[in-house]
């Protein structure tokens, strides 16, 4: 490294970087000052700062907010890391001092967040009330990338079929899907229908982008039957419980979290003629990095559930 950039690199103030990602974050100089309980002119001041310091400009300003600039997406790469490192830090001294606190950011796949998930986070609190859990819902491709930079704490819900660098992933229990539609269907009662005949009904498939899609679309091409015309493409659990609940739509969702909905009289089961497995589901952390606590009391919390979860099967 040359020693003018060694010199920019040692005179970097965590307090800038910190500035620097909720802006990059928010996309916007206001939106950062409100996160950061700031005034506006200052976290202009220190932006302005670090460009300075870097020799680099660091966003393209306009009416509408900022954008990154080449400058800034490589910095980001490398500062995410470090600010995720310093959460742990603080929360690893915290229960140094035996202080009953910490903050858990989980991220969750459909899989998990019907069940495993709120049981978990019910139980925890339940347990650990001053422990502050923060839930982030998205896909894969999403979701490791975060854990991988410190953004995560922990990822639940299918586990990828491939290992992912930087990531330890750990297996709670096996799941399968379940072929669900509203309670009153016109399939509901009857035990020996064709197969073919789920076909005149719309169906909720997962996103093209989902693992499971290709399980789901198998299901069909393994009996000669096209994959259903009449579709909707989607992961959010919500909304297709909503469509289920207001149409003759019939739908393949994870048995753990179709179970409450069978039990609770929302949803009924519909016979297949074999078990068509999900795949497993676990949790995944960060390779390399010891959780913070808070983190490790919560995979505890989600073994003793998922042994549960295990034991109905």
């Amino acid at each position: 490294m040359a020693d003018s950039s060694l010199v920019r690199v040692r005179d970097l103030k965590f307090k800038q970087l910190l500035v620097f990602e909720r802006v990059v974050a928010l996309g916007s100089m206001h939106k950062a000052a409100v996160a950061l309980h700031m005034s506006q002119p200052n976290v202009f001041k220190i932006i302005e700062q670090l460009e300075s310091l870097l020799d680099v400009s660091l966003f393209e300003r306009s009416s509408r907010g900022v954008v990154p600039t080449v400058f800034a997406e490589r910095l980001l790469e490398r500062v995410k890391p470090m600010l995720g490192d310093a959460r742990a830090m603080g929360e690893d001294l915290a229960a140094i001092r035996r202080v009953e606190r910490g903050h858990v950011v989980v991220g969750t796949l459909i899989s998990a967040s019907a069940r495993l998930l709120p049981e978990a986070i019910t139980l925890m609190k339940l347990r650990h009330p001053g422990v502050d859990i923060t839930v982030r819902e998205a896909t894969n491709d999403v979701l490791f990338p975060m854990l991988v930079v410190g953004e995560l704490d922990l990822i639940i819900g299918r586990l990828p079929e491939e290992s992912i660098s930087g990531v330890d992933s750990y297996a709670l229990y096996d799941e399968s899907l379940v072929l669900v539609v509203r309670s009153g269907h016109p399939l509901v009662g009857q035990a020996d229908f064709a197969l073919e005949a789920l076909l005149a009904y719309p169906w909720i498939l997962p996103i093209t982008e989902s693992p499971v899609r290709a399980q789901v679309e198998g299901f069909f091409l393994a009996r000669g039957m096209p994959i259903p015309a009449n579709r909707i493409e989607s992961l959010s659990l919500l909304t297709n419980l909503g469509v289920l609940l207001r149409s003759d739509t019939v739908a393949m969702l994870p048995r753990a979290a179709a179970t409450p909905l069978i039990e609770s009289g929302f949803l009924q089961s519909l016979p297949m003629d074999e078990t068509l497995r999900f795949g497993t589901v676990g949790y995944s952390l960060r390779a390399g990095r010891s959780p913070t606590p808070a983190g490790v009391t919560f995979a505890r919390t989600l073994k003793e559930i998922a042994a549960g979860i295990a034991a109905e099967r």
